[in-house]
């Protein structure tokens, strides 16, 4: 997103409500000026004994609508200005969640959640508070100063003024002194959050491990580090901004101390009068407030600059995934017909490719499964098929356009995956089997847990499918979790269905049940699956087994048990373990049945 500055785009974008909000308070301040006239003329009056009891209830009536006129004004103009700032709020707040939306994956790898949430709600906050109180604040005073000084001079008497006023250029040359010191702080104060919350989330979502592993003393200690540095960073900043608030007080008071004297010698001369003495130091009085305030301002707009930059940064990332010019809008379905051609590919943070010359052909339809040790760049191979990160041009093609050519929108929406973290939403089981832009039936909802053979966990529930689940599903139990994003790719009904290692957490038997359920939806679909157990994978159209990025053996099942390599040894292996179990009475022999994939093809 291209942006000039928050502040000022937003001022740009709403220029004629800030001008009549400033009209508003302009309309304050200028009411405000009639009290210090009306106290001089009263006082004048009261020291020339000429005041009648009708011309002090007059001042009192004025007085007082005054005080209403400006009480009226000032809070118009203060719910009509900060009304603004909270529009600011939500809009940065939704332009950045949607900013996120359109980052890529890697993006998100290199961050942490306790990052993003500060972003979210500290630095926006700032921002609100810049637009709220630091606007507000600098309209006030500049209205207060121009009005009050020129009262001053005409009313009053010059000199005076000039004196009065010599000592008050000292807060910009203190302004500008604390300034990088207090942006600099603020920044690391917003870090210093950002850490904090960054430990609290991490604690709370891994809270099972630490109890575990009895790490309660280490995580306390870490929170507390972190707190006490948090502590520190705080306490440096309000140690500048105290500061740099008593200096200002200090200079604001000692225009008070000059005017009290010179004024006071000016009406012993008979220069002004007493009248004229009281108003000018009721216009000083005025002075004031807005003056401090203006010292605060220095320090809120330092911190609003500092969350601005932070912000920023993130808006000024662009996704590396997005629809490339070349993307055919009017391709809005794929069928599946998958084919890569001389694939090498290398993550942006990694010294060497993850995957090799990769090249094989899943025709529509048709089942492919892929084996191989951890790391050896099997899910990264899916990853690349719903571009989650982007491939290079002329690898990957799909219906025999190049992945590029294909809008996101469609390409994603064809593809049904489900991938090895199970992430699930902590909402209700029926949301998250139907997660999806159009909405689903009850009917589909239930088929699709039939299928994934989760439906009679389900209704165990007291809530059944409308049970709300915890942070990342954490209510259920790991292989519930599976099925249930088993359910999610279902019911979308894809082109292209992708099980990411998906059965890891299910028993054999459980497996078998999906496995069969899942023949009847596979039919005519083209079906990627990775996995672990030969026994889920050995009935594919054909198998590849991948080792360090690169395709070592493909083939059949029988093929390649045959060919005696790394296929046959992992076959050979699971066939001991399934040995070494059911002679310890864990799990009984299973019946050869006919597995998933062969008669998912089509066959």
């Amino acid at each position: 997103m291209e942006r000039e500055n928050i502040f000022w785009n937003h001022i740009k974008r709403n220029r004629w409500s800030y001008l009549t909000g400033f009209a508003l308070l302009s309309i304050s301040s200028l009411l405000q000026l009639f009290i210090p006239m009306l106290l001089g003329q009263f006082t004048d009056k009261l020291q020339s004994s000429t005041l009648t009891y009708k011309q002090t209830i007059t001042f009192g009536l004025w007085m007082a609508a005054v005080g209403l006129g400006v009480a009226f004004f000032r809070s118009t103009s203060r719910i009509y200005l900060f009304r603004l700032a909270r529009m600011l709020e939500t809009r940065v707040r939704g332009e950045l969640f949607t900013h996120w939306e359109k980052l890529s994956a890697q993006y998100f790898n290199n961050q942490r959640i306790g990052d993003l949430m500060s972003h979210a709600i500290s630095d926006v906050g700032v921002i609100r508070e810049v637009t709220m109180q630091g606007y507000f604040n600098i309209m006030e005073a500049v209205m207060l100063i121009l009005i009050s000084v020129v009262a001053m001079v005409t009313t009053v008497d010059p000199l005076l003024t000039l004196v009065t006023m010599l000592p008050l250029p000292l807060l910009s040359i203190l302004a500008y002194r604390f300034n990088k010191r207090i942006q600099q702080q603020s920044t690391d104060v917003q870090a210093a959050v950002s850490d904090l919350t960054s430990r609290v989330q991490e604690f709370t979502a891994g809270i099972r491990v630490v109890k575990a592993f009895v790490q309660e003393r280490e995580e306390r200690e870490l929170f507390t580090k972190d707190n006490r540095h948090a502590v520190e960073m705080n306490r440096r900043f309000v140690r500048s901004n105290s500061l740099f608030s008593s200096l200002s007080t200090g200079i604001v008071g000692f225009s008070f101390l000059v005017s009290v004297v010179f004024g006071g010698i000016m009406v012993l001369k008979g220069a002004i009068t007493l009248g004229e003495f009281v108003a000018f130091n009721t216009y000083l009085s005025l002075l004031m407030g807005p003056i401090e305030n203006l010292g605060k301002v220095v320090n809120l707009l330092q911190r609003g600059k500092a969350s601005e930059i932070r912000l920023m940064d993130i808006f000024r990332t662009q996704p590396e995934v997005v629809d490339d010019t070349a993307a055919k809008q009017e391709i809005d379905r794929i069928d599946g017909d998958i084919e890569i051609r001389n694939l090498t590919f290398a993550y942006p943070e990694a010294d060497r490719p993850t995957l090799r010359d990769i090249s094989l052909t899943v025709p529509k339809g048709s089942s492919l499964a892929i084996v191989g040790r951890v790391g050896s760049g099997k899910s990264t191979l899916v990853h690349l098929l719903v571009r989650l990160y982007n491939s290079p041009r002329g690898t990957v093609f799909i219906d025999g356009h190049d992945i590029h050519e294909i809008p996101l929108r469609t390409l994603r929406g064809q593809i049904g995956i489900v991938p090895q973290d199970q992430f699930l939403f902590s909402s209700t089981i029926r949301d998250n089997i139907g997660f999806d832009p159009k909405p689903y039936t009850d009917e589909q909802v239930i088929e699709a847990s039939k299928i994934a053979q989760v439906y009679d966990n389900i209704v165990e529930f007291p809530e059944q499918f409308d049970t709300a689940l915890g942070e990342r599903g954490i209510s259920l139990s790991g292989g519930q979790r599976q099925r249930v994003s088993i359910a999610r790719a279902l019911i979308k009904r894809p082109s292209i269905l992708i099980f990411d290692d998906s059965l890891s957490a299910v028993d054999t038997i459980t497996e078998d049940l999906i496995l069969e359920g899942l023949q009847s939806v596979m039919n005519k679909r083209t079906t990627i699956i990775i996995g672990h157990r030969i026994s889920s994978v050995q009935a594919a159209d054909q198998i590849v087994v991948m080792d360090e990025g690169e395709i070592v053996e493909r083939g059949s099942h029988e093929q390649l048990v045959r060919l005696d390599g790394l296929y046959a040894d992992m076959y050979r292996k699971q066939l001991l373990d399934q040995e070494a179990e059911r002679q310890d009475g864990q799990q009984p022999e299973k019946p050869a049945k006919a597995r998933i994939l062969h008669g998912g093809a089509g066959a």
